[in-house]
């Protein structure tokens, strides 16, 4: 577990073999090569998950990225809700939902009474404690749960919204989950590392830049002449030879289409490959992702799996690959001017 993101280069570089593996002190993976983080050999994998945590992190005080990190966390709050050591890490903030909405103290000893998972429940608010979601202090004899920083700052932002449970709920899953994604008991866990893999190797370059094709869909037409906007291609076409006298073969100049981007394209197989070599059953996620939107666009609309030129593509929702390119920029710069020894 990190706590910090500077790295020490005590070793001159990467660390590695071309005749031995070498294995990871974070998740244990055997690799060729290994990088010095904060006086730990760890893996490039591993070190995607530290840049996806730091961006989840920082993503909410961010006003371009905070809407795409609560998108993301709802999503990572479906891949993993059935997993029991998910739902141990996420009840705190349920139950302090519950008291919150009766308008009632919020007291550790409530949580002790009804905490029922492996998981020690110290491990749980440390943690807790450490991303400024609560803070615990001593009022009259009893310990009360009361919030951090972080989340009287969601509450700042939210409070005054309906749904306001929802977004913080949302945000504080992907937290938590994507600092723990590579826990080896948490096994659900790997369906957000796929994901973030499978996104990372094929739709964003080395330096962020979104390289996946976009998938647009037409929300109007613009008059070229005047500017006159339409709905629909008839009422554009009515519009140009009455008002503008324009014959019918010339009408498409004038025509500008208007469209917005509600996705990027994702290879299907590749990403049933990456779940495979992840050791998830690819059928687990696509039943999330029929169920639940997981991954996907938001357009009920447009498909959510379309096929061009004998290939299956995910409309991967846009959410997913900007903050994914916000990580892959972070990775970048933490390991740049690392030697690869092969």
């Amino acid at each position: 577990m990190f706590n910090t993101f500077g790295y020490v280069n005590n070793t001159g570089g990467c660390l590695s073999s071309s005749r031995k593996l070498k294995k990871c002190e974070r998740c244990g993976k055997y690799k060729r090569v290994l990088y010095n983080i904060n006086d730990m050999h760890i893996c490039s994998e591993c070190i995607r998950g530290i840049a996806f945590y730091k961006v989840f992190k920082d993503g909410f005080r961010d006003p371009r990225l905070r809407g795409d990190v609560i998108t993301v966390g709802i999503d990572i709050g479906n891949l993993v809700w059935f997993n029991p050591f998910a739902q141990a890490w996420l009840y705190p903030i349920t139950l302090w939902m519950f008291f919150r909405d009766r308008g009632m103290k919020f007291y550790l000893d409530d949580l002790r009474i009804s905490w029922k998972y492996r998981t020690p429940l110290e491990d749980v608010l440390k943690i807790y404690v450490e991303e400024g979601i609560f803070r615990i202090v001593e009022r009259d004899g009893k310990k009360l749960i009361i919030e951090g920083d972080a989340l009287k700052e969601m509450l700042k932002k939210y409070g005054d919204r309906p749904d306001v449970h929802d977004i913080i709920g949302a945000w504080i899953s992907g937290l938590i989950i994507s600092r723990l994604h590579e826990e080896a008991d948490a096994p659900d866990f790997r369906f957000v590392n796929a994901t973030i893999r499978s996104i990372t190797e094929r739709m964003v370059d080395i330096n962020g830049n979104i390289k996946a094709d976009p998938y647009t869909k037409v929300t109007g037409y613009r008059c070229r002449i005047c500017g006159a906007k339409f709905m629909s291609k008839d009422e554009i076409r009515k519009h140009l030879m009455i008002t503008h006298r324009v014959p019918s073969d010339e009408i498409m100049l004038h025509v500008e289409e208007e469209s917005v981007t509600i996705g990027y394209l994702l290879e299907f197989e590749h990403l049933l490959n990456t779940l495979r070599k992840e050791g998830v059953k690819p059928e687990r996620f696509t039943e999330r992702m029929e169920r639940f939107g997981v991954l996907v666009h938001e357009d009920p609309e447009a498909p959510r799996i379309i096929e061009r030129d004998g290939k299956r593509y995910v409309v991967v929702h846009s959410a997913w690959v900007r903050v994914v390119a916000r990580a892959r920029m972070y990775e970048h710069n933490l390991i740049r001017g690392r030697e690869r020894i092969r």
